[in-house]
């Protein structure tokens, strides 16, 4: 991608539309930043699964208690396991979330722009 192109996107918003309900959660952003994602994959999908290597564990996780503490989805499956990535072992973590139906109504709510 050019620095062009890359400089006219920043400068405008994009909607956010995702392929699969596979979120992939990483360290570069805080847990507050993919809270709000989630939202959108929720709104989508209904059922959401958060994917986190090494260090972004601990922001999946927390991502997730917050949902849920908040009410809008239940953490429905923990799936942990190394994985072998480059030679390299590494801890995954999946998070399955659930939407409900208070959830869903108030993030139509808060996600309307």
């Amino acid at each position: 991608m050019s620095t062009a192109t890359q400089q006219q996107q920043r400068g405008q918003k994009q909607k956010l539309d995702p392929v699969d309900n596979h979120l992939h959660i990483s360290s570069k952003k805080n847990a507050r930043e993919f809270i709000f994602i989630s939202k959108i994959f929720l709104k989508k999908f209904q059922n959401v699964e958060l994917h986190a290597l090494g260090e972004a564990t601990k922001i999946s996780v927390r991502v997730a208690e917050n949902l849920q503490r908040q009410g809008l989805a239940t953490i429905t499956k923990i799936n942990s396991f190394t994985a072998d990535i480059e030679g390299r072992k590494r801890v995954k973590l999946v998070v399955t979330l659930q939407l409900t139906q208070d959830g869903k109504a108030r993030i139509d709510q808060e996600l309307q722009a």
